[in-house]
């Protein structure tokens, strides 16, 4: 389980979002990229099991730096925090297709629990389905 999160050296980071990123440090492996490029690349190799992307976009600037790149997040369940509450801002976050949205101006903690809540039912469809493959081979090897 991988948690890629986008956080440019430009943005002025809540340090909620710092708790947030040590909390999914401690439940799955976490990737840290400050800038669009480092993101993309990341984005164009192979996954390493399930991924969740959570995107801060500090500026208009860096909204449409990670929307230039959707492509790479289509099959990627997105937690984006937008710089503002107008109405292209938001028109360009949700060509995202993100699971949560929020702003910078917000309270952050929410989004550390909505992370969170991703993650554990994460966890427990691997269960079901870990499950679900032994029992499978255990009628393969009674049979």
């Amino acid at each position: 389980m991988n948690v890629l999160f986008y956080l440019p050296v430009t943005s002025e980071i809540d340090p909620k979002i710092q708790e947030v990123v040590e909390m999914a440090g401690s439940m799955a492996r976490t990737e840290v990229f400050q800038n669009i490029e480092g993101l993309s690349s990341r984005l164009r190799r192979p996954a390493d099991g399930f991924v969740i992307a959570f995107l801060v976009a500090g500026s208009k600037k860096e909204l449409l730096d990670i929307v230039s790149i959707r492509h790479l997040l289509s099959d990627i369940p997105v937690i984006l925090v937008l710089p503002d509450r107008q109405n292209e801002t938001i028109v360009a976050g949700h060509k995202l297709y993100p699971r949560f949205l929020t702003y910078v101006d917000s309270n952050l903690t929410e989004v550390g629990a909505v992370l969170e809540k991703i993650l554990q039912n994460y966890e427990k469809k691997e269960l079901i389905e870990k499950r679900e493959i032994d029992s499978g081979c255990e009628l393969l090897v009674t049979h």
